[in-house]
């Protein structure tokens, strides 16, 4: 009995349909957070990008091996990472303000954010600043393990230090920005920005033509929404543009986020709100240098000024509509295989492990000539693992971000761009300096006509085409399961000792009262670098009391740029490399324009020695009116008939410590963009009275006006044709914001 009920229950059972699996989770809507975060990296540690050499005056560091050390700040190198969700997919898109991105980097980085539990995508890129920290780039030896390591000629030697306190920075960063998502909305729109880069190979000119670059500035904009899902406010904006960070020479010794970073800062200055700058492929584009003769910090100043007024025209048009209720947010990776078979090279046509310095092109380098393989000669690599780098897709509704992980040449991007169409996304941007770092990547026709690029590019003629290959087999197979990109090796950091200061901070030098065009210093005894760069702000008095300035609607005056911080110790590292004491000296630097606000001011220092954090005030000082007004002047009859006076303050080159120093000290800010230092900055609106001596000798009083069309003040319409002597005493030259003449100026012009 009991069989026959097993029976018809297994029967019964048996006919019953299978239970349905449940649905596949669904997306939600789009959310992201935005943090920021300094690099904890001290004044000292090497910079990268450039091949340098140390000077005989490079006062060395225990955070440069072979490089010269960084002397100063101009912008803080930080980390900026926005996070995205759409609460199925979680991705951190981080930039960092260095020259490059490495494997060891982004194993350490996965490491730490999953040991606090942090689970996220890491899609990371540099914006390729030649004046950003280095030495965390894993050595590349010649020949052998005990070979000369390649990398460190142009990232000094790998540090695991440097690595880990970077980690630190960017997890932190991390972290917050997924502590703050909010609803957003997405939208987007370019403008033309040629004016801001230039073609800067030359040798690959019979491939493309003269002149080929990427010139769009593309502008992503997220904006927070309601409940509706209606936008209320904007939250980021990413900036992705193709130019190299070279404004600043290999002499620099100052930390500086360069040209990306000029952008990136002036761009949120304008739209009030953290923007982001993202490389492009600017493997071959270098910044362009403006129409009237700025250099250095200046040249930085106001490139970032005017291309973030390009920036703002592109967020504008890409106000985005209403947020949908099921974003799409994908983010997909490949590991591709680093050997020479994988590449497609014969077993004799290239080194097994990789080759530097290769050979490439005839004489003349910018003429047609082109190797072929078989003259190509290279110095070959130190055998390693082969190791499989990523290859990452981010896309955001509509919008593709892919990872290059090295310098893309133009040529190349474009065409990976082309394979990435089978995707279906509107906007395909390449992202390059990301992930990872192999050097240039170019077509074959372009590498084999030489230059510098092959030089320093591991993987040789066929790396390009290999990687656009790859990426068109992920486009194939992208529902597919793909081969994981490895993770580096990374060992373990030995902190360094910090070394003591002789007593506790201090005030060395007081800023001292000066009218408006001149630089106030502050000196001051602080600690070791590897304690932390000091914070070192502006503070002006209003209403009694002393308030902090703003530089913009989100930002105070604090370092740079506004201000320079410069360091120096006694003994210094390369005379006393052992020392447990030294004189930390810290000097900081404000440099007044002609429209700094008037008023008393002080600077205020804040830092930590090993015994305690200090706070150090200056003594306040006054900025007063500039009295330079018509340093330099001169007059002519406008074509209607007019007495013309052009006025201009001092001229305010950039200075330097000595000859052949890349020291900026002096005039580092940008007083007037349309002129050139070397005449002065022109000075504008205001009014001005004088007197006027006709052609037959006769003076009268005249007023003039300021005309933005003459770029002048000019006098009423003149009657009488001959010479007109214009004469105006101290103080009756005003410009529009109060500095005047202070002596009498004469001019001359003939009708």
């Amino acid at each position: 009995m009991s069989r026959m009920l097993v029976v018809v229950s297994l029967l019964v059972l048996s006919s019953c349909p299978a239970p349905r699996p449940p649905p596949p989770p669904e997306p939600g809507p789009l959310r992201a957070g935005v943090a920021t975060r300094r690099l904890d990296l001290p004044v000292g540690i090497a910079m990268g990008g450039y091949l340098r050499t140390r000077p005989a005056s490079d006062p060395g560091s225990p955070w440069a091996r072979q490089f010269p050390a960084s002397q100063g700040v101009h912008t803080d190198p930080t980390v900026r990472v926005v996070a995205l969700t759409n609460a199925l997919t979680r991705v951190a898109f981080i930039r960092l303000d260095l020259t490059v991105t490495s494997p060891s980097l982004r194993s350490r980085l996965d490491a730490a954010l999953k040991a606090t539990g942090e689970e996220a995508h890491l899609f990371i890129h540099a914006t390729h600043t030649h004046a950003g920290p280095a030495r965390i780039m894993p050595p590349a030896r010649l020949g052998s393990a005990t070979g000369t390591d390649f990398v460190s000629l142009v990232m000094d030697h790998y540090d695991a230090e440097v690595e880990t306190r970077m980690v630190s920075a960017i997890v932190e960063a991390v972290t917050d920005a997924f502590a703050h998502l909010e609803p957003v909305s997405v939208g987007l729109a370019s403008v033309e920005a040629g004016d801001f880069n230039d073609d800067r190979r030359c040798e690959n000119d019979p491939v493309y033509g003269s002149d080929y670059r990427d010139t769009a500035l593309t502008v992503v904009r997220l904006d927070v929404v309601d409940e509706a899902g209606n936008p209320v406010r904007p939250l980021t904006a990413l900036l992705h543009y193709a130019m190299h960070g070279t404004v600043l020479g290999s002499d620099n010794t100052l930390q500086s986020t360069e040209a990306p970073g000029a952008l990136e800062l002036y761009a949120s200055d304008l739209l009030g709100l953290p923007a982001m700058y993202v490389q492009g492929a600017a493997g071959d584009v270098s910044p362009r240098g403006g129409p009237f003769g700025h250099t250095d910090l200046q040249s930085l100043e106001r490139q970032g000024r005017a291309q973030a007024r390009l920036a703002q025209q592109a967020w504008e048009r890409a106000a985005p509509g209403p947020a949908v209720a099921k974003a799409r947010l994908d983010f997909r990776e490949r590991g591709v295989l680093l050997t020479r078979e994988a590449f497609g090279y014969a077993k004799d046509e290239f080194p097994e492990w990789g080759g530097i310095q290769c050979a490439a092109g005839g004489p003349g380098m910018c003429g047609a000539v082109k190797s072929t393989p078989a003259e190509v000669f290279c110095l070959p690599l130190e055998p390693r693992r082969p190791f499989k780098t990523a290859l990452s897709l981010l896309r955001i509704g509509d919008l593709l971000f892919f990872s290059l992980p090295g310098e893309p040449g133009t040529g190349l991007s474009r065409k990976m761009v082309g394979a990435l169409a089978p995707l279906g996304a509107t906007t395909v941007l390449p992202v390059g300096y990301a992930q990872d770092h192999y050097g240039y990547l170019l077509e074959e026709d372009d590498w084999l006509r030489g230059g510098y690029e092959p030089t320093v590019s591991a993987y040789g003629w066929k790396f390009g085409p290999y990687l656009l290959a790859q990426l068109e087999d992920f486009v194939a197979t992208i529902d597919a399961p793909q081969e994981a990109p490895d993770l580096a090796v990374v060992p373990a950091a030995v902190p360094r000792p910090v070394t003591d200061s002789p007593g506790p901070a201090a005030v060395v030098t007081q800023p001292q009262d000066a009218e408006r065009l001149a630089t106030h210093v502050f000196e001051f005894e602080g600690a070791d670098p590897a304690l932390g760069t000091p914070r070192v702000s502006l503070e002006r008095e209003a209403a009694g009391a002393f308030v902090p300035v703003p530089a913009s609607s989100t930002r105070l005056v604090i370092n740079g740029p506004e201000l320079l911080l410069r360091y120096a110790a006694t003994p210094s590292f390369k005379d006393a490399p052992d020392a447990l004491t030294r004189r930390h000296l810290w000097t900081a630097r404000f440099e007044t324009i002609p429209s700094t606000a008037l008023g008393r001011y002080r600077l205020v220092a804040r830092g930590a020695t090993k015994a305690a954090a200090y706070e150090l005030t200056s003594r306040v000082f006054t900025v007063s009116k500039s009295t330079a007004v018509g340093a330099r002047v001169t007059a002519r009859i406008t074509a209607d008939g007019r007495y013309a006076l052009e006025a201009r303050f001092p001229p305010n080159p950039t200075q330097y410590v000595a000859a052949g120093l890349d020291d900026v000290v002096g005039n580092y800010r940008l007083r007037d963009a349309d002129s050139n230092p070397n005449e002065g900055a022109l000075v504008r609106e205001g009014t001005g009275s004088g007197t006027l001596r006709a052609p037959d000798g006769s003076s009268a009083p005249v007023t003039l006006s300021w005309s933005a069309a003459e770029s002048a003040w000019v006098s009423p319409v003149l009657a009488a044709a001959g010479s007109h002597q214009l004469e105006l005493a101290p103080g009756a030259l005003v410009d529009g914001v109060g500095n005047e003449n202070g002596s009498t100026l004469s001019t001359t012009a003939t009708k």
